[in-house]
Order: structure tokens, then sequence, then C-alpha cells
């Protein structure tokens, strides 16, 4: 008996054993639900954005979406791309590292009641409220705290196939969303260029080009992981969101994995553009804008000064042993006169503006630094046969010898100014608009002798010349004679700019100031003629003391104000020289009424006036500033804190005063010493 139990209760264990499950059920995987339907859509809601302004949401308007963009690369910032089946639309959030709760494939839901429409360089964004951005109103992203109560999670790996377009078929309706591109390369064949730059802390557009030469710009941004790998040379598909700032479509890709570029370009060379001469480029234009086909670059010099301001900060002239040629950039660009660069033309528009035959549209990027401080010798030639032979010369350096240079107003730079060397006359221009470009050099006086002018040979509707600085032009001729010319010619020259004096003038005059008291800067004096005075400034601190006459050779010099005292700047102390000394200038006896009534034409001349009183709002040294007062008006006086007599107490009592007349953005008068005060 009990042996028949023991085997029952073996029996039942069995069965038992048996009927256990040995492969565990993995736990439920929790999927979050969007806890509402979607009421409206995306291309609804865009409807409502007005151009310029800022629109709330004050209406229950739910929409469901999907996730094509998120800031996992770095390449989209406080960003997230959503998209259903109507449109797409920036979502904006103030949030780093958005996409580890929203990311890429994630349907999301969207609560906009509460929420704001408005733009970025046209480019239509959905966030919370604006705030000021330099004075100006922006759109401001959904803050952190808030928002989990607008935007809610939903199921993740949902799918979005980007729609395969042509870069010259795209329409504004398709912004913000996920674009294809095939059979699509680099126009930079570059192998080292980047897609963006590290440590930039910017970004970079680089050009996208289809074999039937339509362009998009590829926006990178220098925060993206993949900022610094190099892009491929090669022609293939890519995939990105579609976006715009202000004119220009753009492409921003999620990752490298949306760079699929593995087939030869569409030149079919491997990427390996074929060097050309700048003048096969050029002659490859033949009346008409064109587009440049196949796959070629260019090396050339810089021949134009960017820093003289005469040309447009984005234009260049590039030239080398054949030709030139004038490049037109996006944008403002970098390079120097001497540069070296080589570049690639593919796909870039060859176009004729005002005459002058021009590459354009170039990205600032294009250009690869070859080498610097290169030289490129000018081409002799008569104004004569430049005119005749006008494209033969075109964007080149040309030397025009033995020339006069005229105008029918004025003898500066600015505007046109007639270049004639006996054989025929040509326009030399100089950039002078207000608002716009103006040279360095426009109001500078240009010589009346004869001349050797280098200038670039370009047209504008007619033949010109254009400076890259004032070295271009060499006084040639006139045993080399300097002509002196009284204070008074030279403070004629002045117009109210700044400008270098061309000629070869010197001045004489006397040394009015006292350099041994300290009351006026080291490197400063005042000279005086018969007729006038001015200023002088030297590069070092000067050695001419109260009397001494002295001579200044003042070609190139600048004449300038400072603070409203007209002087000449920047000496060398080897332009001047000593002819006597203990020379003496007597002042003129005048009321301080006719000093104000009379003030320019007196400017840094010797002045004496009689039976002034001396008074000062603080203290009763001379430091600073003491008003004068003679019973006709009032005047300043001033008194460097560094003046060995500035610690002085004034006189209290009517005094005689012998003093310069200056300016340092109001009127005053400045004392040598303390023997210019006389009881």
């Amino acid at each position: 008996m009990k042996q028949l139990q023991i085997v029952f209760f073996s029996l039942c264990l069995l069965i038992v054993v048996s009927c256990i499950k040995h492969d565990f059920d993995a736990p439920p995987i929790k999927v979050d639900s969007i806890p509402f339907t979607a009421n409206s859509s995306i291309a609804e809601l865009k409807n409502r954005y007005v151009a310029g302004k800022f629109v709330d949401i004050t209406d229950e308007l739910n929409i469901i979406a999907t996730v094509i963009a998120d800031d996992a690369s770095g390449n989209f910032y406080k960003t997230l791309v959503i998209q259903d089946s109507t449109a797409g639309i920036e979502l904006k959030i103030n949030r780093s590292g958005i996409y580890t709760t929203y990311p890429i494939g994630m349907k999301i839901g969207v609560k906009c009641k509460g929420l704001t429409i408005g733009d970025y360089g046209g480019l239509i964004q959905l966030g919370k409220g604006t705030y000021l951005n330099n004075g100006r109103s922006s759109l401001s992203g959904l803050e952190d705290a808030v928002a989990n109560q607008f935007v809610f999670a939903g199921p993740r790996n949902q799918t979005v196939i980007p729609k395969v377009k042509r870069i010259n078929d795209l329409r504004f309706s398709e912004l913000s969303t996920l674009i294809q591109f095939d059979d699509v390369e680099f126009v930079d064949k570059n192998p080292n260029q980047t897609f963006a730059t590290v440590g930039g802390g910017s970004f970079l557009n680089l050009d996208l080009t289809s074999c039937d030469n339509n362009k998009i710009i590829l926006h990178n941004s220098d925060f993206a992981d993949f900022s610094g790998d190099k892009i491929p040379v090669k022609n293939g598909t890519i995939v990105g969101v579609f976006g715009k700032f202000n004119a220009d479509n753009q492409l921003l890709i999620r990752n490298l994995n949306d760079v699929q570029f593995t087939k030869d370009p569409c030149g079919g060379n491997g990427g390996q553009d074929v060097s050309k001469s700048i003048l096969e480029i050029r002659n490859l234009f033949s009346g008409t804008t064109i587009n440049i086909s196949d796959n070629y670059k260019i090396k050339g010099v810089v021949i134009s000064d960017r820093t003289t301001n005469n040309i447009n900060g984005q234009n260049l002239f590039l030239q080398d042993a054949t030709a030139g040629i004038a490049l037109r950039f996006t944008a403002k660009h970098s390079f120097n006169l001497g540069d070296e660069l080589e570049l690639s033309v593919t796909g870039i528009e060859l176009s004729d503006f005002k005459g002058l035959l021009q590459l354009n549209n170039l990205k600032i990027t294009s250009p690869k630094l070859v080498s610097s401080g290169n030289t490129v010798t000018p081409k002799v030639v008569s104004i004569k046969n430049l005119n005749t032979s006008i494209e033969n010369y075109e964007s080149q350096l040309v030397i025009i010898k033995n020339a006069k240079l005229s105008k029918s107003s004025r003898n500066t730079y600015s505007g046109t100014v007639k270049v004639d060397d006996n054989t025929d006359v040509i326009d030399l221009f100089t950039a002078f608009t207000v608002g716009g470009t103006i040279a360095t050099f426009a109001n500078d006086v240009f010589p009346t002798s004869t001349v050797d002018v280098v200038a670039i040979a370009s047209q504008f509707t007619s033949n010109q010349l254009l400076l890259r600085n004032l070295s271009d032009v060499t006084v040639i001729g006139g045993g080399g004679t300097v002509e002196l010319k009284s204070i008074q010619e030279i403070r004629s020259l002045f117009s109210g700019t700044k400008l270098n004096i061309a000629n070869d003038y010197k001045i004489k005059g006397i040394v009015t100031s006292e350099k041994n008291a300290l009351n006026i800067v080291a490197q400063n004096i005042y000279i005086q003629d018969n007729g006038a005075a001015i200023a002088v400034r030297f590069t070092a601190t000067q050695p001419y003391n109260l009397g001494d006459e002295i001579e200044i050779n003042v070609k190139g010099m600048e004449l300038s104000e400072f603070n409203g005292l007209l002087q000449i700047n920047n000496v060398p102390l080897a332009n001047s020289s000593l002819i006597n000394i203990g020379q003496t200038i007597t002042p003129k006896s005048l009321t301080i009424q006719q000093v104000i009534d009379q003030f320019e034409a007196l400017e840094g001349q010797l002045v004496k006036i009689s039976n002034v009183n001396m008074s000062k709002s603080s203290g009763s040294t001379y430091s600073g500033t003491v008003i004068l007062n003679d019973g006709t008006n009032s005047i300043d006086m001033f008194t460097r804190s560094q003046a060995l007599f500035s610690g002085t107490a004034f006189n209290v009592t009517p005094v005689s005063i012998t003093a310069i007349v200056s300016q340092f953005t109001s009127k005053q008068l400045l004392i040598r010493t303390l023997a210019d005060i006389v009881p």
C-alpha cells in the first residue's frame, strides 16, 4: 500500500513538472500614447502665420506629427523638426539633448493653444512668446519646465519617407519637410574641405550641385559632431530637411548617414578638376551668361586691395600669366593683395556686368589659399592702346607712364579723375558713395605734376582704371623739387574729411608752443608763419623749443581734425629740420569776442587778451579748466594736470594773457608758461 502511494505521488509530480513553461514571457514594453487626437494639421497651423508678425494661438488646436530632425548630432540646436502628411515645421524648445525625449522617428502630439508662430529668415517656426534680441523681437522656444505641457511623446520608430525632388523644383510648401536629392555633388572638390569648421562657433555653407548645374546650399553647424569630417568628392544621394534663410534655399542633414555619395561626379573624372588658365575661362564666354559645366579650376594672384575699400568687399581681381578676371562672392571675403588662390569654377556663373566679365556668386569658402605675398608686374601700356584693346587688358594690372591727373572740380581722388598720357584719356575711378563703399584715399589730394599710374584695367559701362592704394601713383620728373607752401595753403586743402597730402610740399614756421613746461603732449607742437598756424603731431617725442624756426616736408602726411583741432598727423621726425633758433611771433591783441568770431582763422595762432578775470567752478589752481572773461565774452583756458604750473593758484585780479588758440571739442586757450600771465 505504501509503495502504491509513493508511485501515485511520483506520477502526480511528473504531471505537474511537465506542465511548467520553460520560455518566460518578456515584460510588456511600455508604448507612450498621445492623450488626444489631432483636430488640425501642420499646414493649417502654418496658414495662421502672418509675415513679419508673431501670432499667438488662442484656440484649442492639436496636431500629431513625426519627428524628422532632432539635436542629436548638433546640426540642429534646441530644435525639433516635425512633419505630418500635410507639411512640416520647426518646433523650438529651450532644452539641450531634446533627442533623448523626442528622437527622430517618434510620433508626438502638440497642443498649440498658448504657443506662438513666427519666423526666422522667412522660415516659419513654432515656439512660445517672444524676447528682445538686439532691440528686435524674436521667437522664444518652449521653456524646458513647461515643454511636457504642450508636447506629448508617442510611439517610436515611425518612418517618414523623404520626397525625391529636383533642386530647381522645390516649393515653399515643402519647407521643413524631409527631401531627397539624387545625382548631386559638392561644387567644391577640395578633398581636404570639411563639412564645417571645428571650434568655429558659427556655421559653414557649402554648395551642392546637380549635373544640370542647379544648386542649393548645404548648411552645417560648426557644433555638429561631423563638422570636422571631410566632404566626399563623389556624386550620389543626399537626404535632409529643406530650409531657407532669407532668399537662400538650404538643406540641413541630420547626420552623415544622410550623405551617400558613391558614384563618379558629373564630369566623370573622379572628382579631379582640370586646371585651366584664366584666359581659357574667359574664352568660354560668348556674350550670354552661362554656368561652367565642366570640372575646371583656376589659379591666380589677387591684384586688388580690399583694405582700402576702393572695390566692393565682395569683389576681387585675380590674375595669372595669361589674363585677369573679376570674382564676385556672395559675402565679403578676406583675401589680401598678393594672395595666390586656387578655386573650382565648376557650375559657377560666367557673366558680364556693365561690360566687366566676372565669375559670379562664388562662396567665400570656394578658393583655397596657396601662398601669400606674391607680386604681379604691371603691363606697360599707353592709354590709346588700352582703350582700343580693353578686352585684352581687362582685370589686369597695367602701368600708364608720364601721365597727368585732372578733375573738373576739387583735386581729390573721389569719383572720376581724368588720366592723360598724351595718347588718349581714360577715367580713374575712386569709390566715394555715401552709404556705400568709400575708398580710404577718396579725399586725398592727387598730384598735379607728371605721374606714373599703376591700376587695374576695368569697365563700368565705359573703360576705367582702379587704384589699389596711394602707392600706385608715383610722382616723376621735376628734379625732385619740394614746393614751399604757406601754412594757410596747407590748411585750405582740408575740406572736412581726413586726407593725405599728395604733392611735394613743405611748410616753414616758428614754434609757438613750449614743451619744457609740459602743458603740451611731448609729440606735439604748434607752428606759425606770417599768415596762419597749425598743430603738428610727430610720431615720436619732438626736440624743438619755443622760438625754433623749422621746416617740415608734408608730402604723404595726414591732414585731419582731432576733436575739432586741425593737425598734420603722424609726421616722422626725419621730415623736419631746424633752420634757426630764438625767433619770435608777436601775438595778435584781441578781445575774447573777436577770438570767438574769428576762431577757425585764428586756430593755432598766438593771441593776447587784456583785462581778463579768471574764475573756476571748483578749486583755485590752473589745473583743468579756468574760465576767462574780459567783459566782451568768456572762453575756457585749459591746463594739463602734468604741467609744471598746474598746481599754482591763478590770479584773482585782472591780468593780460598770451595764449595759443586751440580746440578740444570746444574752443579753448592754452598758455605755455606762467610768463604768459601778466598782472
